[in-house]
This record gives C-alpha cells, structure tokens and sequence, in this order.
C-alpha cells in the first residue's frame, strides 16, 4: 500500500460573485474538472444541471436584495467519488418561506436523481454546504464473473473442512476477489453497492477508512471478509460495514475469527468500540457479534432494503423492508461523560448502558443549577442515501427553530419517497429530553443509541415512511433483543 490516498482531496475552489451572468463559465468549470476525474460524459451533463439548481438558489435565496454576496463552489476526490459542494455565508436557510412556496432545494436536489448521496451542512458562522456525491464509472464485478458464477440457480457444494485457509489484512489487489465473494453472497442485492465495483473498495483501502481482513483459500481466491469503516482517520469509533461467508465455507467458524481480528484491530488503534447493523432474517451474525463482547443498542424499524437477500439462507420473494439490530462493541476504555435522558426512556437507557458497561453519569435535566440557553438557529446535518432509500438527519447544535427545522426536512424526504429517515440527537446536551419529546410527536420513535458517534452519545430516534413491518419474522439471538424490539414497537405505538 505504498501509494496511499487522501481521505478526500481538494481539486479546486473557486469564488464566484452572486450573480447569474457568472453561471455559465463557472458550471462550464465544474464539467471539465469532473470530467477530468472520470466521470463519464452523462454524468457531467447531469452534474452540471443540479449544481447549477444549487448556485441558483445561492443567488435567488442567500442574500438581501442589493447586497453583493458571493459563494464558493469545491471540487473534491473522495475514495470512488466526485464530490461539489456549493458553500455560502449568506442568510441562514429559511426553510418556512420554502415551505409557503411549496418548494425546497433538497426536493429539486432529489427530483433530480442524479447523487448517489447529498449532504446538506450547516455551518454555523462559516455558513451553510450542499454537498453532491456521485460514485465514479468504475468496471463492475460482472466483468470478472464467469457466466457459471452468474449462474445463481446451480448448486453449491460445501467446501472440504480439510482444506487450509488463510486469514489475513486484506490488501488493494484483493479487491476483485472480495467483489466476487459478496457477489456469492447477495448476488446484486447488498444495499451498499460499491462492493460490487473493485477500483471503489481499492480506493476505500487505500484511503485508511476502510481496514478489512479477508480468508482466502490455497489458490488465493478469498472467501470471507469482514470490513469496518470510519467517517474519518481520527473517529474513535468505526462500523462494522460487511461480513461474508461464501456458501460453500458456512460452517467452518470463519465469521467469528474475522470478527474477533476486526475488533483487536480497532482497540490497536485505540478507538473506543465498532457498531454495526445486524440483519435479523437470521441470527448468526448478532450471535457472533455477542459472544464477542457486542451488546444490542438499538433496534432499526425496516433499515434494510427490501431487495436484500441471502444465498442459501432465504429465498428472493421478499416483499419488504426488513429490521437490523444495532451492535455495539467495546474495545478500550472511554471517557466518563455526562448524559442526560429523556425521562420517559430512562429505564431503557439505563439498562443498554448497563448492559454495554459504558462510562456515564446518567443525569436529569432539571437538575441543573442554571437554565440552559437556547440559540434561535439550529444546525441540522442532513445525508440522503437515495439507492438505499434511507436518509440520516444529525442534529450538531439545538436551536428554538429544531421542530420547524425537522418537520420541513422530514416532508421533503417523505414527499420523495424516502423510506426510513433517522435523527440523531445529542445525548450530552441537557435539551435532548425537552426536543426528544416534542420531535416524537412529529411521529418520530425511539430507535436506540450509537455510543461515542460525536464525542458522545448519539440518541436514534426512527420514522417510517409508509413503511411495513413484520415483528414475528424478526429473529433475535439474546432476551433482551427481543425485550429491546418490543420496546421499541410499543414506542412507536405499531
């Protein structure tokens, strides 16, 4: 891995004065660079049609009639990625005069269909970013596919116990392999695509986010992976993003081992523990994450894609999204902190963090000695995973506008068919309690926590978009899974 890559790398920024008669050179710009990181002729077209929607609401919407404002649009390389933000420092975003004109930029944004993620920022006195995402033209592993591997329908023989395996880091150049193995697994279902294009996974790797050990058989094909990801190099926790066995070596206790590397991995590095969504149309993979050390945190109504499915463990006919439970495992000592739960959640919350052996001092809110204060501006982080159809809202500062905020956002999303939209709260802040009971009668629900996501803990609260759920199908490994799940579903009122 002697040619490591950047995180993200800054290819260009440029200023530009707020007016439309500098649109059509600046846009012209945005294309050739793009262009020039691979995007293919198409999706520069396309590109240039939504950055220029985002440039012109900077110019109609960010300043006061007469002011001479300007904005910056950056270019960006992301591992497998083309990113353009469009940042200005203009008046913050009013979301109730596009709620009146029953429009908004993040329902054009997704009218358009073109990003493969879109990131909405605010940030605070540095302004507000709209961040479009667009995965590279990479080859996909149908190119290294034999027309048998293709071949779902033929039988799959369990492989020899006798044979010698290898477990070890994965590197850059097993990438095709991988793509083949979860190719085995899923077929084209796995909800996270990129592990279907080789270049993306190397890029990943190469990176330093993405750390993976793989087991791979005498001839070097691989066989098994597991792979953790981090938001970025320093984040002190990482989540547990895939784990594959190919059918023909279930049953040879590989799972167990990567995951156990996975996790020595993350305490070498000193981080404070790996979360993970675990699926729940079987219990193998939340049983392994337990006799790791791994403790349920949550429960996520319908967090995965309808159109997954496993090869060899259920069939295809799946008409519906389906529950993943959420793992955390510990692996160093974190700080002692403060945490302040809503009340009527406490019980709960007092037994997963029991449960996960968790530093904190569990705190009321009117206990405190002085009146917390409130700014009038909230800042709500907002990413919209539209292959997936789910979109994530993380709240990095309360504001006294956080319902209006919430609300408007959570329309848009519903009104573009998002499934399963999820809001982080800040459970280190002594408002969380007040803005949790009032965002629950939006017809959001308690969903659990994700311990130390932003130098602390973040509350999950769910809503479901016209989204079915089955209950009894929902196969769980541990009594207090099940006792977390009907928690859960009572909290929803289903």
């Amino acid at each position: 891995m002697g040619n490591m890559q950047k995180e993200e790398q800054q290819i260009a920024r440029i200023r530009v004065i707020a007016k439309v008669d500098y649109l059509p050179a600046t846009i012209s710009f945005v294309r050739e660079v793009s262009t020039k990181l691979g995007l293919a002729s198409n999706d520069a077209g396309r590109l240039e049609l939504v950055v220029e929607e985002a440039c012109m609401n900077v110019i109609e919407h960010a300043f006061d009639p007469g002011e001479q404002g300007s904005f910056d649009i950056i270019i960006l390389r992301k591992p497998g990625q083309v990113a353009v933000a469009v940042e200005d420092q203009g008046l913050p975003f009013d979301f109730k005069k596009f709620e009146a004109e029953n429009d908004s930029s993040l329902g054009v944004m997704l009218m358009k269909a073109f990003a493969d993620e879109i990131h909405f920022l605010n940030l605070g006195r540095g302004g507000k970013r709209v961040e479009l995402i667009k995965n590279l033209p990479y080859k996909g592993v149908e190119v290294y596919l034999s027309e048998e591997e293709k071949e779902s329908t033929l039988p799959i023989q369990p492989a020899s116990k006798d044979i010698p395996l290898t477990i070890r880091l994965m590197r850059p150049d097993d990438s095709v392999s991988v793509s083949r193995c979860m190719y085995r697994c899923y077929g084209y279902t796995y909800s996270n695509d990129y592990v279907y294009f080789p270049d993306r996974i190397r890029d990943l790797l190469e990176s330093g986010l993405l750390a993976s050990y793989v087991v791979s058989t005498p001839d070097g094909e691989i066989v098994a992976h597991t792979a953790m990801y981090r938001e970025h190099l320093n984040a002190k926790i990482g989540e547990a993003v895939q784990a594959v066995v190919d059918p023909r070596y279930r049953g040879h206790g590989l799972f167990k081992k990567l995951h156990q590397l996975l996790l020595d991995h993350a305490k070498e590095k000193g981080m404070y523990g790996a979360y993970g969504e675990a699926v729940t149309v079987h219990p193998y993979t939340q049983k392994t994450s337990i006799s790791s050390g791994g403790r349920e945190v949550g429960i996520l109504l319908g967090f995965t894609p309808a159109t997954m499915f496993f090869k060899r463990i259920h069939e295809e006919n799946q008409q519906q999204r389906r529950t993943a439970v959420l793992l955390y495992t510990k692996t160093n000592e974190e700080p002692l902190r403060d945490v302040y739960p809503p009340f009527h959640h406490q019980t709960m919350l007092h037994r997963i963090y029991e449960r996960s052996k968790l530093n904190r001092n569990i705190r009321n809110a009117p206990d405190l000695k002085e009146q917390v204060e409130i700014p009038p501006s909230s800042r709500v982080d907002v990413k919209v995973q539209t292959g997936a159809s789910r979109a994530f809202m993380r709240v990095t500062e309360y504001g006294a506008d956080l319902d209006e905020l919430v609300r408007f956002r959570l329309r848009e999303l519903c009104l573009r068919r998002i499934d399963c939209i999820y809001l982080d709260l800040p459970l280190s802040h002594p408002a969380t309690p007040k803005f949790c009971a009032s965002l629950e009668m939006l017809g959001f629900s308690f969903a659990g926590i994700i311990p130390e996501m932003f130098d602390g803990d973040a509350l999950r609260l769910q809503y479901l978009n016209n989204v079915d759920i089955a209950p009894e199908e929902t196969q769980l490994a541990s009594d207090f899974g099940k006792e977390l799940l009907a928690y859960v579903i009572q909290a929803k009122g289903a």
